[in-house]
């Protein structure tokens, strides 16, 4: 038959299979018949676990010639190959003339520590991931992050081509939005592991839920906040923000007119759900959802006074100084007005979200001293801004960069509590 199009494709590929002595081969080309929802379904939910088994995966990158790159290739900006890449534990790349990569002559190309390093830097995946990679949920944020940069024809694939790798078996539901697929995902990662690193993303938010990005991309920034700061910067940060509180009020500033501020209202101390004893982290229920709800436990910080400080209407972009009890000064970049925000209700948290990770990953959690709440929550962290609306609910304010915030002083860690938010 003549060797034209994706027949070429499959003909080289089963040629190949029979030098290395294998008599059955599987490809994506032929083998899924995508006229059934039932097949598509069933292919989607095993692939991830037909790679990890396969004796042999082999990666045609038809775009990179015999001296080529394979950073070059398109193969590596594809949503479904990332799980291509790291299920398999046995890689071979061939070019363009179906001549192995570099004319290699290892058996394993994700043994051979050139490969290893060329792969690692074309998708920022460490060499360990990539050999001893394992499906589920751990380091979830990472696994958005390696998608974050790929594209899919079908705007939900990009969701789904990531069920393998979170080890989830969900309903593919072609002609959903691409925000309503990958907000079930998360939504579904944060029910079963109580992951909040899923909430580290800068953008646009998803009309699914305020928590979430609108897009996958929202997750190619680096989601660490700058390092600690050693005692004498924040003596120094903590003078410096002592010196701003004179400045910043609730306020007009007379002969100021591009700087405003927003009135705030002190909420009632009901309207926050069950505080929870930071010395007793053990106590403290994981983030779960219910239905579109989500019941995010984390430490408060009640903002007390926020100015604009500057806009850019090209963006638009606006920029705010913040007061809140328990934090340093902080400025804060938004896609929105804070004025339109607030209006309604007028309440407004910088949060952390809680984890028992942040205590570390062996702290005893029914014996926490001290010592390891100083150590452990005395950072810079990854700020949520969330309004209150009726019904004892909140809404996430998206940000256009990341909200780093820190800690005022020891005193401020040390009276902290735990309340639980209801995010809509």
């Amino acid at each position: 038959m003549p060797a034209i199009g994706g027949l070429g494709k499959l003909q080289g590929f089963c040629a190949i299979a029979c030098e290395w002595s294998y008599l059955w081969a599987w490809s994506d080309t032929c083998c899924i018949d995508k006229h059934s929802s039932a097949e598509v379904q069933e292919t989607i939910g095993s692939m991830f676990a037909w790679y990890r088994q396969s004796a042999l995966t082999i990666v045609y990158l038809s775009d990179v010639p015999d001296t080529g790159s394979i950073g070059n290739s398109e193969w590596f900006r594809r949503g479904w190959t990332l799980q291509e890449l790291l299920a398999p534990r046995t890689v071979l790349f061939y070019t363009r003339n179906w001549s192995l990569y570099k004319n290699l002559t290892s058996a394993n190309h994700k043994k051979d520590a050139t490969v290893l390093a060329e792969l690692a830097r074309e998708t920022g995946i460490e060499p360990w991931f990539l050999y001893y990679f394992s499906p589920g949920m751990g380091n979830a944020r990472s696994r958005l992050q390696w998608a974050s940069s790929r594209l899919t024809t079908r705007p939900e694939d990009i969701a789904y081509s990531l069920f393998g790798i979170f080890n989830l078996h969900l309903p593919v539901l072609y002609g959903e939005s691409a925000e309503h697929a990958l907000g079930r995902l998360l939504t579904e990662i944060v029910s079963q592991s109580g992951d909040i690193s899923v909430l580290n993303w800068v953008g646009e938010p998803s009309p699914f839920h305020s928590c979430f990005p609108a897009h996958i991309t929202s997750y190619q920034r680096l989601s660490m906040p700058p390092p600690r700061l050693n005692a004498e910067e924040r003596s120094s940060a903590v003078s410096v923000g002592l010196r701003s509180s004179e400045v910043l009020s609730l306020r007009d500033l007379p002969g100021s007119p591009t700087v405003r501020s927003v009135q705030l209202r002190i909420p009632d101390s009901n309207i926050l759900g069950d505080a929870h004893d930071i010395h007793s982290p053990a106590r403290v229920p994981l983030a779960r959802f219910f239905g579109r709800l989500l019941a995010l436990p984390c430490i408060p910080y009640q903002v007390a006074a926020i100015q604009l400080k500057g806009t850019d209407p090209s963006t638009p972009n606006y920029t705010y100084n913040i007061q809140a009890s328990g934090l340093t000064p902080l400025e804060i970049a938004l896609p929105v007005n804070l004025e339109d925000a607030t209006r309604s209700q007028g309440v407004l948290y910088l949060v952390r979200p809680w984890h028992s990770k942040l205590l570390g990953p062996f702290a005893e959690l029914y014996a926490v001293t001290d010592e390891q709440l100083v150590s452990a929550l005395w950072t810079p962290f990854n700020a949520l801004l969330l309004t209150q609306l009726p019904h004892n609910e909140y809404k996430r304010i998206a940000s256009s960069t990341l909200i780093t915030a820190h800690p005022l002083d020891q005193a401020s860690v040390m009276n902290s509590e735990i309340r639980v938010f209801n995010i809509v």
